[in-house]
């Protein structure tokens, strides 16, 4: 093994976690799934998944693979991966309590954001879970375990065929059902999440045994958040209520609706709209360069001293080929734009395409649909135009007086 194991980090049914360091002395997590069901094809094929998964991600807030899977002699199966210092958010409410209402909405945006960003990638999580999301010493989140991810455009219908396979509590009803699933399934879970965040509690409880849990998610009336705590407001309860809808399609039908629904509840909507190819975006830019959620476009408004406010539009890629602005890259980043008027806005091209312009008319257009309302002040005279305004008086003066003389001329010839 080319890696020297220092000591276990955790286990569970299927293998476990161990804190190593490799050659060069840095310290990885390795991830080994057990022989004892390696010999399965089944399992063999979630461990193939979660290696494809995580190859196709680059975000900061999901974990990384580190090198290359291998196994050894007696059939187990490692993956080496980031260690990610810090918590669980399980563990950490387990021992310091649930989350303020603004520390559990500031997480689960955090949170929302990864998951949207691995749907984006046409993938399914289907074990999203309190001991599945770590906390970083720095307070950023790290989605880990990606062992039964599974991916959403297969099959003829375009999504993944469900099995009772997840956590009790945080499993859809759907997935608890054995029907098929997509990208909503983990919506649910996401709602489940933040029920535990604010509350300490699991909004699913375990029955005696597997059948009476599955009739919780089917039938069971969960809690609202406000019945255990009561200083939670009732805006509160009505996103958690619509992220576990049982009917998936009255759930939030993306994390980052789920997002914006809570901003909206706290008072912090941030007007933004969405450019890319497929037909949810607000902008739709058909092009096979441009990716399906390709831009996020926020109109943003901060106050200035004396009353004044500044008026900037964030750009947000997280795009396969980038986008241009102004000829320098953006690229799985963000960056603010001063807004003076559309005509002092930089050239956009989405995949540094000159096919693919951003229309700065249509954004600000849309931007204001969705609240954004810049009140622009009215230019200051420079020097340069009050010469240039009393130019123009002089001439409109001259015209006034020479025009007139010119018709009184012509009525006497």
């Amino acid at each position: 093994m080319p890696y020297t194991l220092i000591e276990e980090l955790g286990h569970g049914g299927m293998g476990c976690v161990y804190k190593a360091k490799d050659t060069k002395g840095n310290i990885v997590a390795i991830k080994k799934m057990s022989n004892r069901v390696t010999c399965y094809p089944e399992y063999r094929e979630l461990f193939k998944a979660e290696v494809e998964t995580l190859k196709k991600m680059n975000y900061p807030s999901i974990v990384r693979i580190v090198g290359d899977p291998f196994s050894d002699a007696e059939g187990n199966l490692y993956l080496p991966m980031e260690y990610v210092e810090g918590e669980t958010l399980e563990h950490h409410v387990f021992s310091k309590g649930p989350f303020s209402l603004d520390e559990a909405v500031e997480l689960m945006s955090m949170i929302l954001d990864a998951i949207q960003y691995v749907h984006n990638r046409q993938r399914i999580h289907r074990d999203i879970k309190p001991s599945n999301i770590m906390l970083r010493p720095n307070g950023e989140i790290c989605v880990i375990d990606f062992g039964i991810a599974k991916d959403a455009c297969v099959g003829s219908s375009g999504k993944t065929v469900g099995r009772v396979i997840g956590t009790d509590g945080y499993m859809s009803p759907e997935q608890a059902n054995g029907y098929n699933i997509d990208h909503r399934t983990d919506i649910y879970s996401l709602g489940c999440v933040f029920f535990f965040l604010l509350t300490g509690k699991h909004a699913v409880q375990k029955g005696a045994n597997d059948y009476a849990t599955v009739a919780n998610i089917l039938k069971g009336e969960m809690l609202l958040p406000s019945q255990l705590v009561a200083s939670i407001p009732p805006a509160i309860d009505n996103v958690f209520l619509k992220s576990v809808d049982k009917n998936m399609m009255r759930r939030y039908q993306s994390a980052l609706s789920f997002k914006e629904a809570l901003e909206v509840a706290c008072g912090n909507s941030v007007p933004k709209i969405s450019v890319g190819s497929s037909s949810d975006n607000d902008i739709i830019i058909s092009s096979q360069y441009v990716s399906r959620h390709h831009l996020v476009i926020s109109g943003l408004e901060r106050p200035l001293t004396g009353g004044a406010k500044k008026y900037t539009i964030e750009l947000t890629d997280d795009s396969l080929n980038g986008t241009g602005v102004d000829g320098r890259p953006l690229k799985k980043t963000s960056m603010e734009i001063d807004y003076n008027g559309t005509s002092f806005l930089p050239e956009v091209l989405l995949a540094a395409r000159s096919e693919c312009p951003l229309d700065w008319d249509d954004v600000v257009v849309k931007l204001r649909q969705k609240g954004w309302n810049p009140d622009l002040p009215k230019p200051i005279p420079t020097p340069l135009m009050s010469q240039r305004k009393g130019c123009l008086e002089k001439v409109f003066f001259v015209f006034s007086i020479i025009l007139p003389l010119i018709a009184l001329i012509k009525s006497f010839l």
